[in-house]
């Protein structure tokens, strides 16, 4: 069996579409002692490992296909759902991300208090529970808009990305706090890991 590489360079090769990209928008598998193909998303486990676009569509067709076979070269057996179980792990880890940012201090929860930290300009995403309240939703997004254009003009960077990725239960699990439905993110490296994570989910599911 001739021997692959894992290329040392930013960018990996996907399985399924040849295509070079960046390893922040891949995921790396690796195989179990029993020849599973398991996901590495901190990509540290042991092993040879192969990438895949990070890409809920991409996942599919590498498991239906036959790609993580030819990746590795060998007989592997793959997890059934094993896009479902990505995403649950993806999810996961941007929580256990806005946790991390929580306890660092740069994290902004509750209406009343987000309106007031974004008309200080302190807040640089904001993420609101899927079945939160639209028009609270709308007036925050708003202000952070503003914010950003205002920022803008004098030279700062601020996102003005919004996230509806969760339910109230999972954001107040992470926080430990009850019920909450608006959060938002303060600048800092927890935050921006945060965001990073969220990301990462998000465009997963696209």
């Amino acid at each position: 069996m001739t021997e692959i590489k894992e290329s040392t360079s930013g960018e990996r090769h996907c399985i399924v579409t040849r295509q070079a990209k960046p390893r922040d928008e891949m995921i790396r598998f690796v195989l179990s002692p029993e020849n599973v193909v398991t996901p590495d998303l901190k990509e540290k486990l042991p092993g040879r490992g192969v990438w895949v676009t990070a890409q809920q569509n991409e996942i599919k067709v590498a498991a239906a296909k036959g790609h993580f076979a030819r990746g590795f070269e060998q007989k592997v057996t793959v997890p059934p759902e094993l896009d479902i179980m990505i995403s649950n792990l993806l999810k996961d880890a941007a929580l256990g991300r806005l946790k991390l940012a929580n306890k660092a201090g740069q994290m902004v929860m509750g209406f009343t208090k987000l309106m007031a930290a974004l008309e200080k300009g302190s807040i640089i995403t904001l993420i609101h529970a899927i079945e939160g309240s639209a028009d609270e939703a709308r007036k925050l997004d708003h202000r952070l808009r503003t914010n950003s254009e205002q920022n803008e003009e004098f030279g700062h960077s601020v996102s003005k990305k919004t996230y509806n990725c969760f339910k109230t239960e999972e954001l107040s699990l992470a926080f430990g706090a009850a019920n909450v439905i608006h959060a938002g993110l303060k600048t800092g490296g927890a935050g921006l890991a945060a965001i990073n994570a969220m990301e990462k989910f998000v465009n997963y599911q696209a």
